[in-house]
C-alpha cells in the first residue's frame, strides 16, 4: 500500500469589488485545473505566510488576508508521487488587473492563465476548479 506524502498549502481567495474570484489555470502533465493563488508551506512558515509569499511569487502583489476561512484536503498524483494535500484558505480584496509575474521557471511552465470568475461561472464551467466546493465556500463567506 502506498502512503501519500503529506503537503500543507496556504491559498488566497481574492475577490474584487464586483465579488468575482481570482483563479489561476494550472497545466500539469496529468491534469489541468483552475485554483486560487497559493502553494506549499515551506519549513518554518505558517499557511498564512505561505499564502502571502505565493501571492508575491505568482502575481507580484501584497494583499491583506484574513482567516483561515476554509480548508480542503485532496489526494492526487504528481510526478509519480502520491500527495495528500491540505489547503488552508484565507480571504482578501484585490481590485487590480491580475498578471502572472515573479514566478520561478518551474512555476511559469505550469501557471498558464489568470482571470476573474463569477460564482455562477464557477458553478457552470466544464473545467475543473479546485477545491470542488470553492464556490459554495465563498457563498458562505458572504
Amino acid at each position: 500500500m502506498v502512503v501519500p506524502r503529506p503537503r500543507q498549502a496556504g491559498r488566497a481567495i481574492l475577490r474584487d469589488a464586483r465579488g468575482r474570484v481570482l483563479l489561476i489555470r494550472f497545466v500539469l502533465p496529468d491534469m489541468t485545473f483552475w485554483a486560487t493563488p497559493g502553494g506549499g508551506v515551506e519549513p518554518g512558515e505558517t499557511p498564512l505566510q505561505a499564502a502571502h509569499r505565493e501571492l508575491h511569487e505568482e502575481l507580484g502583489i501584497a494583499v491583506a488576508l484574513e482567516g483561515p476561512v476554509h480548508a480542503a484536503t485532496g489526494i492526487f498524483e504528481f510526478e509519480g508521487e502520491l500527495i495528500e494535500n491540505a489547503d488552508t484558505f484565507f480571504t482578501g480584496r484585490y481590485d487590480g488587473t491580475p498578471k502572472l509575474t515573479g514566478m520561478i521557471a518551474a512555476e511559469s511552465a505550469s501557471l498558464q492563465d489568470v482571470r476573474w470568475w463569477t460564482l455562477d461561472e464557477m458553478d457552470n464551467t466544464g473545467e475543473d476548479i479546485f477545491p470542488r466546493d470553492l464556490a459554495r465556500a465563498i457563498r458562505r463567506l458572504g
